[in-house]
């Protein structure tokens, strides 16, 4: 078993702090992503880990056991880089073997080990290969089955197919998680790929500016995002976020959005769960999938205009022009065949987000 646990991480370059206050707990086989944009601290969190960065405040545990004073060799953890760092002289074999024979093994065990790990990444038949003989995806393969045949603690991997072209990006998302499935170690993966998180991540933790800003499962993180920037962050197309207030009327709540005369209708208790933050410092967050339109009037639905139309192949994202603001809906394909169109609009109440303008934390309103 391996745990990791990280409390109250602090690190400084000069006078600038990358990280601040990290508190983070890893459990056994959990495949954890920090997910971020560049410069966020992510990559830094993950080379404390290994030992590559010290750290100015704070511990690091493994199985319970503080190693921020150890050196990264002493640590039995293995990292697998965005580059590929094979040795281009040595066969696929002798690149994987590299590590074991550092130990002295066996030249038995050695081989054992090597074909076993070859066998596991689908590579068996490149092993008398070198380098320069290799695509992307194979190269990378090597340089993960280099670092799983030792068997370590644990695997971090710092965006390791970020240098590949979109197909083998994909298949290579799919091998990683194969191998963790199969394997079971304790995974933690550095992205600023919200697609690659998504997909891969039993968890995960989303940084902002050295701070944490949501831990959670990848549906937890895209349905209830904690603040505007997670809401923003996670999702492609980005969530809608528009100012906005609400007002009573007889029957419901009308939520009004920026400048426009006309609001959505949401069911009345939407004022009392708002508890106060119906005024200015209101923002209303709903995703592409949440704005529902139609081709004639209904109850509910506002007449609004499209403007530019996305075709994406399954679907269509097409902009809809409510007072000065652009609202994204996400539609069947063909369904608006271009800009200028009159149709009717409405927000899913239970897909919509309120956040506080001032804080940027999520009103945590569910309807």
């Amino acid at each position: 078993m391996t745990q990791i646990e990280l409390r109250g991480i602090e690190k400084f370059f000069g006078a600038v702090q990358v990280i601040h206050n990290l508190n983070l707990a890893i459990a056994d086989n959990e495949f954890i992503v920090l997910l971020g944009q560049s410069g966020c601290g992510k990559t830094t969190t993950l080379r404390a880990i290994a030992g590559l960065e010290t750290i100015d405040q704070g511990d690091i545990l493994i199985d319970g056991k503080a190693v921020q004073h150890l050196r990264a060799a002493d640590r039995d953890i293995a990292m697998v880089f965005q580059s590929f760092s094979l040795y281009p002289h040595m066969t696929v074999f002798e690149n994987i073997a590299f590590p074991l024979r550092a130990t002295r093994m066996g030249s038995g065990e050695v081989d054992k080990s090597v074909r076993e790990v070859a066998r596991v990444l689908r590579i068996t038949d490149l092993l008398g290969k070198k380098p320069s003989a290799l695509s992307g995806g194979d190269m990378q393969r090597v340089a993960i089955g280099r670092a799983l045949v030792r068997r370590p603690k644990a695997m971090l991997m710092d965006e390791p197919i970020g240098a590949l072209d979109a197909k083998l990006r994909e298949e290579m998302r799919a091998e990683i998680k194969r191998l963790h499935v199969k394997q079971g170690s304790t995974t933690i993966y550095v992205t600023h790929d919200q697609i690659e998180a998504m997909s891969l991540a039993d968890r995960i933790v989303i940084m902002h500016e050295g701070f944490i800003q949501q831990v959670g499962t990848p549906d937890e993180v895209y349905s209830h995002p904690a603040n505007l920037f997670v809401a923003q962050f996670v999702g492609s197309p980005v969530m809608n976020v528009a100012d906005a207030a609400v007002a009573g009327k007889a029957s419901f709540a009308s939520v009004i959005v920026g400048d426009a005369t006309t609001g959505f209708e949401f069911p009345s208790a939407l004022l009392s769960k708002l508890n106060g933050h119906a005024g200015g410092q209101l923002a209303l967050g709903i995703r592409p999938e949440g704005v529902l339109i139609r081709r004639d009037a209904a109850d509910g639905f506002m007449a609004v205009e499209t403007q530019i139309v996305e075709p994406l192949g399954s679907f269509d994202i097409v902009d809809l022009k409510v007072g000065s603001k652009m609202l994204r809906a996400r539609t069947k394909s063909g369904f608006v065949s271009g800009p200028g169109e009159k149709v009717f609009a409405r927000i899913d109440p239970t897909q919509a987000h309120f956040f506080d303008k001032a804080s940027g934390k999520s009103l945590e309103v569910r309807l």
